[in-house]
């Protein structure tokens, strides 16, 4: 009995093995679906300086739903370092749905003004990154990476 139940243990653990490879390959990672005339607000997180919220948006083109579970960005305007984002917000996604994942980084403005960037005009923004998400018990980190050039319309 012993050997007979630990056959069965290995046979459900081979079996399962492909299943979960299987789950990891058929995910697809969201893809960043930014407007041209990117949303960009101006407010004061802390006392020390102004910050900067940006909704990105993204497509679930996965057929089944998941659970955003945060993650990390570093956000470039142009060649300027615009600052490290961590993402410590967690909500559902529904299958094949556009969601918005709230980014709030606290750039260095003084820095920013010298780079004589036109914001007037439209700018390269990428960032980079991993984002965490689970679908049932099964959870993963997806890596992030998105170039496009962009308007942005500032908000106060």
């Amino acid at each position: 009995m012993k050997k007979s139940g630990k056959i069965k243990q290995l046979s459900l653990a081979l079996l399962s093995f492909p299943i979960f490879l299987t789950s990891c390959e058929i995910f697809k990672n969201p893809q960043p679906k930014l407007p041209a005339k990117l949303e960009v607000r101006v407010f004061n997180i802390t006392n020390e300086r102004p910050a900067l919220k940006i909704n990105g948006e993204y497509y679930n083109a996965n057929n089944y739903s998941f659970t955003f579970k945060g993650g990390d960005l570093d956000l470039m305007l142009d060649s300027f370092f615009l600052g490290h984002v961590h993402i410590d917000t967690t909500f559902n996604v529904p299958a094949n749905s556009l969601f918005t994942v709230p980014v709030v980084v606290e750039p260095d403005f003084e820095a920013l003004g010298k780079t004589n960037l036109n914001l007037a005009d439209s700018v390269f923004i990428s960032f980079k990154g991993d984002m965490k998400g689970s679908v049932g018990w099964f959870s993963r980190k997806v890596h992030i990476d998105y170039k496009g050039k962009h308007y942005i319309d500032l908000k106060m």
